[in-house]
């Protein structure tokens, strides 16, 4: 998602107002993500490549809610709550957006691809989400 600048003359950039959107074009795909960042402390992670494992996460558990990922009989595996809290940590610092901490899209497509029949509008609505996915990908 892009934000324009109403005064042109301001001292902020438009890199640093740009949110991130990530969603996987697999399972394998969004597993890779997930394991390339166990591998480092998620604190030190980019922006971007917590959003990527964050969405990886959303993507493989579409079933789990961040916001009650504390709770003992949430669903969330002890691996996976580090990168709620961490989420929510980036959220309250003001490093994430709404649409990054709620990575829905990433999350309807995951349960998506694990569908054996689709409806038309809801392979126009995935196939929407890889474009813009795609034209993302060739801005960086």
């Amino acid at each position: 998602m892009k934000f324009f600048l109403a005064n042109s003359d301001a001292e902020c950039s438009l890199d640093y107002m740009r949110t991130i959107s990530h969603i996987p074009n697999s399972l394998r795909s969004a597993g890779r993500e997930l394991r390339l960042s166990l591998a480092y402390p998620l604190e030190r992670l980019s922006h971007e490549q917590f959003v990527r494992a964050w969405s990886a996460v959303a993507y493989l558990f579409p079933g789990l809610h961040l916001d009650g990922y504390e709770d003992a009989e949430s669903g969330w595996l002890r691996a996976l709550k580090r990168f709620a809290a961490e989420a929510w940590r980036r959220a309250d610092a003001g490093e994430l957006a709404d649409e990054e901490l709620y990575c829905c899209d990433a999350q309807w497509s995951g349960l998506y691809d694990r569908m054996h029949t689709h409806a038309p509008d809801e392979m126009e609505r995935r196939l929407a989400l890889a474009a813009d996915y795609g034209e993302q990908m060739q801005e960086k």
